[in-house]
């Protein structure tokens, strides 16, 4: 037993090393498909941001074609629970940064990549904190149009997207979050912010009435919230919804107001996001439904199972038994007189004629 015991505790660093080399080899395919072709100054970078007393890295994107005249619209991502860590790496693996580096040579938005060490994105924590400083770093080192920075994360990342979008909305044109958790307390607070919300119908982990029931409260208060539910099973909404170009062409045409900054910036159009730009490998249909910014439907209808039919082996009648005659008490057997010796019972009387 001791020998097992001490067999596992030696595998432990091992498999802990594995996975880190794992997630290290994804990030780093990450950065090297989206850094190819790149100029100087573009592409993937690693950078650290300095608020109060604490040092964090992150990670950002400019685009292959970013030139300092124009202002280039921006998204920050939050990632989910899995990519927590301190290495601005880790965060690139799953969700945004896999497919800005498939379209890196078209993609226009600054995006920008903080990371919670504990994967967890409450908008009080360090972490969220540390978010806004990286975005406001990007935006003193490069030319970002303001007036569109969106927000967007998957998981916890999407319970951040409510949560931090809602305690720094001042920064941000629109929240986009995917399989997210709630965010009740700050719904008054996001009626006049656009939000494009994603979910599958049968995640496991985040429900999807709790995302439907955030955009139907948001919307029954004034609000613009937009639902786009895939009938799917799975967590992993972003697999798909991160793959629509219209989600690109909405950020783009959506923001908080004129265009600012120095001198006369010209700002990215939609033309920009050409289809053929965004183009990416196919993935399988689902069926979505998309709820506009209107009152929703307090209860999603269920799907209907199909109805099954199975044979009914028809049942034998029960056999017919007569009922049994009355039974008649059985009456003991009156006892046999005692006999004497000489042959007459003790009760014998003899008969007179």
């Amino acid at each position: 037993m001791r020998l097992r015991v001490s067999q596992g505790l030696l595998l432990l660093p091992a498999a802990v090393m594995i996975v880190t080399m794992v997630g290290c080899n994804a990030a780093s395919a990450v950065m090297g498909k989206g850094n190819l072709g790149a100029s100087t100054g573009t592409g993937f970078m690693i950078k650290t941001v300095h608020n109060e007393d604490r040092n964090r890295k992150y990670a950002v994107f400019i685009p292959h074609a970013y030139k300092r005249e124009r202002a280039c619209p921006a998204i920050v991502f939050l990632h989910g629970v899995g990519e927590g860590g301190t290495d601005a790496e880790h965060n690139l693996t799953v969700g945004l940064a896999p497919v800005v580096a498939e379209r890196a040579a078209n993609f226009p938005f600054i995006v920008v990549f903080p990371q919670s060490a504990s994967g967890h994105w409450d908008e009080d924590s360090n972490a969220a904190a540390d978010a806004i400083a990286a975005l406001d770093q990007v935006e003193r080192d490069y030319n970002v149009d303001r007036q569109r920075v969106f927000l967007t994360g998957l998981s916890t990342g999407g319970y951040g997207t409510w949560a931090i979008g809602a305690k720094y909305k001042e920064h941000f044109a629109g929240l986009v979050p995917m399989c997210s958790y709630p965010d009740f307390k700050d719904v008054d607070r996001l009626v006049d912010m656009p939000v494009w919300c994603f979910h599958n119908s049968g995640d496991p982990f985040a429900l999807a009435a709790g995302a439907h029931a955030m955009c139907n409260q948001i919307n029954e208060r004034g609000g613009k919230a937009r639902y786009t539910e895939y009938f799917a099973l799975g967590h992993d909404v972003w697999i798909r919804a991160y793959q629509k170009d219209e989600l690109y062409q909405w950020m783009l045409e959506t923001r908080k107001g004129p265009a600012v900054g120095a001198g006369n910036r010209p700002t990215i159009s939609a033309s920009a996001m050409s289809t053929s730009s965004l183009a990416t490998a196919p993935l399988p249909p689902a069926p979505t439904r998309t709820v506009a910014p209107a009152v929703m439907p307090a209860v999603m209808p269920p799907v209907a199972a199909p109805a099954r039919s199975y044979p009914v082996p028809p049942v034998a009648p029960a056999p017919t038994v007569a009922p049994a005659a009355p039974q008649m008490p059985t009456l003991p057997p009156p006892a046999a007189p005692a006999r004497k010796a000489n042959g007459k019972a003790d009760n014998y009387v003899p008969m007179v004629w």
